[in-house]
């Protein structure tokens, strides 16, 4: 992949293997937007400053994401970002040139006045250099995204000198090594079958393995895969009945997460509240 335009599309082709994938949270997170975009471009005002306002609260999103520590794990993830931020920005570009146009259009239609540029100052700007402001700033755009594909290109050339997980089985047993002598592996119920095991996998569950935590005081916790979710169980909750009623599940999904953040969520969840496994 060596043409610059194949980098700036890496978001694409990330987002087409995310919707054929099991988890498609590009889909859930974009189905908004598709409300309004898939049969053809934004073409009234609610819509056109609906999908503004959502790209907006995106970018901010983003923003906000990557103060987190576990936000990305490795550079190729980075430059899936990378060139997805890239887009918006040559994209928001492109919109404010047309909105800087359709300026023009709103005078042509005599909705309002485009007067004469002056060159005014403070309030004695007008349309006109709001018109020139915009413009400005779509083509200033262009100017930051000149070497986007050769940041894209280098972040996803970069090698990843850790290990990710390939399977939840290869998760949680690496969680326990993380949490040390305080945890301890439950392996009795490992599903041996691998037919069974795939189904599991593909269903979202895990292999059946387990974490039993051992803390000071109180009964024992458990950490377990469950229906698309990691959870955190403490046994004394569980009634009479044997039903469990109450649980936590942790903010990360995925079956296949970085072992160091899914023992990072583990030990923020037990803060002042379950056992330490510091």
């Amino acid at each position: 992949m060596e043409e610059p335009q194949e980098w700036l599309d890496l978001w694409r082709r990330a987002a087409e293997a995310d919707s054929e994938g099991g988890r498609r949270l590009v889909d859930d997170v974009c189905a908004g937007i598709h409300l309004v975009t898939d049969y053809g471009p934004a073409d009234d005002p609610g819509e056109v400053i609906a999908v503004a306002i959502a790209g907006a609260e995106a970018a901010e999103a983003t923003a906000a994401g990557l103060d987190q520590e576990w936000a990305l794990y490795t550079p190729q993830q980075a430059a899936v970002v990378a060139s997805a931020l890239f887009a918006q920005i040559d994209a928001a570009g492109t919109a404010l040139e047309k909105l800087g146009e359709y300026l023009h259009l709103m005078d042509a239609r005599q909705d309002v006045v485009m007067p004469e540029f002056d060159g005014g100052h403070g309030d004695d700007l007008n349309l006109s250099n709001a018109e020139m402001f915009v413009g400005a700033a779509g083509q200033e755009s262009r100017v930051a995204g000149i070497n986007a594909a050769d940041a894209v290109r280098i972040l996803a050339q970069t090698p990843y000198l850790g290990a990710l997980p390939t399977n939840a089985h290869e998760t949680i047993t690496a969680v326990a090594d993380l949490l040390g002598d305080k945890a301890t592996l439950e392996t009795d119920h490992h599903i041996q079958d691998e037919t069974e095991l795939a189904k599991n996998y593909s269903s979202g569950f895990g292999c059946g393995c387990r974490i039993t935590l051992h803390g000071s005081t109180g009964s024992p916790w458990e950490f377990h895969r469950g229906d698309s979710s990691w959870n955190l169980l403490r046994l004394a909750d569980i009634d009479n009945d044997g039903i469990l009623r109450t649980w936590t599940e942790l903010d990360t999904t995925d079956a296949c997460a970085h072992p160091g953040h899914v023992t990072a969520l583990i030990r923020e969840a037990f803060l002042g509240t379950g056992p330490s496994c510091s």
